[in-house]
């Protein structure tokens, strides 16, 4: 299931993503790999979420590699080209839960052919926020990296505390 999405996303990429300005995003796309290689550093003995792989069992890492440097890139390319920047809040909020809703949709069909565990008090609800977090963030490292940077800290520090991951 990982490869296949992996696949759609990088042909919707393709078809949706804005590839001739590829230099405008790859800062936001470096912010969104460093970000997820920093959850897989600071929780790698206390996972909240873990992929289990789909050909010959990968492990965790392997599947997780995937998703770092094929699906994110891919997500936060087709989600900042197709942002309606100078539209109403409204509709930038609207577009901002679109993308929350289609990415809690897949990780409940990820759930539920048991590609996803959610592990050490991690529940699916908690991904409604976590999303709206991480596609907030997305958009804000776009035009403002080093605030953004600093309310990473924030979160980063908070998740930490509130999931007692031992360091």
């Amino acid at each position: 299931m990982h490869l296949l999405l992996a696949i759609i996303l990088v042909a919707l990429t393709y078809w949706k993503g804005d590839w001739r300005n590829w230099q405008k995003y790859a800062p936001t796309i470096q912010y969104v790999i460093i970000s997820n290689l920093l959850y897989n550093y600071f929780c790698h003995d206390f996972l909240l979420w873990e992929y289990k792989g789909d050909l010959l069992q990968e492990k965790h890492n392997i599947v997780d590699l995937v998703y770092t440097f094929i699906i994110l890139p891919c997500i936060t390319l087709i989600f900042l080209t197709q942002y309606p920047y100078f539209k109403a809040k409204l509709s930038q909020a609207r577009y901002i839960l679109y993308w929350v809703a289609g990415s809690m949709l897949v990780e409940f069909i990820m759930i539920y052919y048991k590609r996803l565990l959610l592990n050490n008090g991690f529940e699916y609800w908690m991904d409604f926020f976590f999303y709206i977090v991480m596609y907030s963030l997305i958009r804000l490292h776009h035009t403002r990296p080093i605030r953004t940077y600093f309310i990473s800290i924030l979160v980063i520090v908070f998740l930490l505390w509130h999931f007692q991951v031992p360091l």
